[in-house]
């Protein structure tokens, strides 16, 4: 059964906690390699992520370019370290934002045959923390997250 908790336990902390219904190996390439993340890692159904590279290693890049009718949203990351199948960290900057960086710590693990993702973002102030929450950032997520899944079942049927 899937499940989708959005929080804030510090005042500079986002947490997103999501299961699926899915291998954690499954969930681990869906997240990791390129051409799976720009399959679902789109948000609300008006959008898309032409952009997406990963150089999946400690020191690495990432670049992601999101997509509507009406604008075009950038971000980089550099990965700080990675545990296959248990631990990314990295740090993230979306262009143009003025409130610095993030720390991501995404947490993969498995029971049965359901994977848990729990990500911290991790801002350098509650004040950005709050700018970031504007409304469809959480439904950006969970729109996000409802494609994966759908993403899941064709791959698991490969």
């Amino acid at each position: 059964m899937t499940s989708f908790d959005f929080t804030t336990p510090t005042p500079t902390t986002i947490r997103v906690v999501r299961t699926f219904d899915a291998p954690l190996e499954l969930v681990w390439r869906a997240h990791t390699e390129p051409e799976l993340v720009k399959q679902w890692m789109t948000g609300p159904p008006d959008h898309s992520l032409p952009v997406c590279e990963i150089d999946l290693r400690v020191g690495g890049k990432a670049r992601y370019v999101w997509k509507n009718p009406q604008f075009e949203m950038g971000m980089s990351a550099e990965f700080k370290e990675i545990v296959e199948h248990e631990r990314i960290v990295y740090t993230e900057v979306f262009d143009g934002w003025p409130e610095g960086s993030t720390i991501v710590t995404a947490n993969f693990s498995e029971a049965g045959n359901e994977t848990k993702i729990t990500i911290d973002i991790e801002f350098l102030t509650q004040e950005a923390r709050d700018a970031a929450m504007q409304p469809g950032y959480e439904e950006g997520y969970a729109a996000s997250y409802k494609t994966l899944d759908k993403l899941i079942v064709e791959l698991h049927a490969k």
